[in-house]
């Protein structure tokens, strides 16, 4: 039986655990002409919801155009790849499709060219590229009404959806005076299904939920979390039975769950390694999975990443050093407490300074559950290798 614990690409349909309830969100928005806000942490598989609701509406009777804003460096070359999608979409001779993109694009003069070899369509723009935030913001909401055009020019029973993977990238371009404009352009449309999905937890939610902002009330919202713990419970022990090897206690799949902090990527890479590990072992005589090889798999991971960790970590300030020592030390929360400012050698303000840096260089992330806030790790392992290494080298017992 090959590795069924897989992490590191976009999972497909039959192999996501749970998420049906976020997949069927997207199909639905597609389908129904609507709008969407999908916001989650990076490593929670929103790129693989995507795919999946995309995969499953392929040969639907759907065209579904899909970008990371994060793949492009100007609004420009979005724009341009969004023609080109657009034209790959449409059925016909080469005339004729490069005709139909000028009717639906009109105001940006696309010039299209097919490659055979590639099997692909090229796009430049006719105007003058864009030499202000504003002007980009432009060019992005004409391919908007354009794509807009092009689903009105289907048949009623094709659905015609965008979405665009890292969305706030785009706002980050284009300025806040991009949410206005786009709003203005999109809140007409009848027929595009607008998908918008984003991994700045606190940046997305603000724009989606204050009431001063234009994206305000304009979209269903949708939060990703960790997945249901008994739902993965069920995932890994089934498949770590299925590849023969023994689960005599939940207490090692519960340990799994816990060093990744429940994170789907994590938890993924965590029982993928701890699979070879126990496959391994098994060469002479069955294995079974434990919390000791847990644990073990665990070092030997943050091992291997040492070098990573260690650019990382050197590369922080001493203060970012410690409240990452702090935020370890209490959880995540209570970063504001006169123990957390004595340890770290600094006032609360000063604190508080450093985790919004750690927040900006995705090392850490504001998690809201149950009307509390609390900082996690953007990568879990990364504060395993904390405890494994500085911590230890400092003489500090962390929990």
């Amino acid at each position: 039986m090959d590795n069924p614990f897989e992490f590191g690409r976009d999972l497909g349909t039959d192999e996501l655990v749970d998420r049906q309830d976020e997949v069927a969100a997207v199909i639905d928005t597609i389908r129904q002409g609507t709008k969407l806000f999908l916001i989650g942490p990076r490593r929670f598989g929103k790129t693989s919801i995507l795919k999946t609701a995309e995969d499953r509406l392929a040969g639907k009777n759907a065209i579904v155009l899909r970008f990371d804003a994060e793949s492009f460096p100007s609004l420009d070359l979005l724009v341009t790849a969004l023609i080109a999608a657009a034209a790959k979409s449409l059925k016909g001779k080469v005339e004729r499709v490069g005709d139909q993109i000028t009717k639906f694009f009109p105001k940006l003069r696309p010039e299209l060219s097919f490659s055979i070899t590639q099997d692909a369509w090229n796009a430049r723009l006719g105007v003058n590229v864009a030499t202000s935030q504003e002007a980009y913001v432009s060019l992005l909401v004409e391919a908007f009404n354009g794509l807009e055009a092009l689903a009105a020019d289907q048949p009623e029973a094709r659905s015609v959806g965008l979405i665009i993977d890292e969305f706030q990238k785009v706002i980050e371009i284009g300025g806040l005076q991009a949410e206005s404009q786009i709003r203005a352009a999109i809140q007409r449309h009848k027929r595009v299904g607008y998908v918008f999905a984003g991994s700045k937890t606190r940046m997305l939610t603000d724009m989606t939920m204050d009431a001063t902002r234009p994206f305000y009330r304009l979209a269903q919202i949708r939060f990703v979390g960790p997945v249901p713990r008994a739902d993965f419970v069920h995932f890994l022990t089934t498949n770590f039975r299925r590849g023969g090897f023994a689960v005599e206690h939940s207490d090692a799949i519960i340990r799994i769950l816990q060093l990744a902090e429940d994170v789907p990527y994590n938890v993924q890479l965590l029982a993928h390694t701890c699979w070879y590990e126990l496959r391994n072992q098994s060469a002479s005589n069955p294995a079974a999975l434990t919390a000791g090889i847990v644990d073990a798999t665990m070092l030997l991971i943050v091992r291997q990443y040492d070098p990573f960790y260690t650019q990382i970590w050197s590369a922080l300030t001493a203060i970012q050093q410690k409240t990452l020592l702090a935020v370890i030390n209490e959880a995540g929360s209570g970063l504001q407490s006169l123990k957390v400012s004595q340890f770290v050698g600094k006032g609360a303000s000063t604190v508080q300074r450093s985790v919004g840096s750690l927040i900006e260089k995705d090392i850490l992330r504001e998690e809201e559950h149950e009307g509390a806030t609390r900082l996690r790790f953007q990568d879990p392992f990364f504060s395993q290798w904390i405890r494994a290494f500085p911590a230890r080298a400092a003489g500090l017992l962390l929990p």
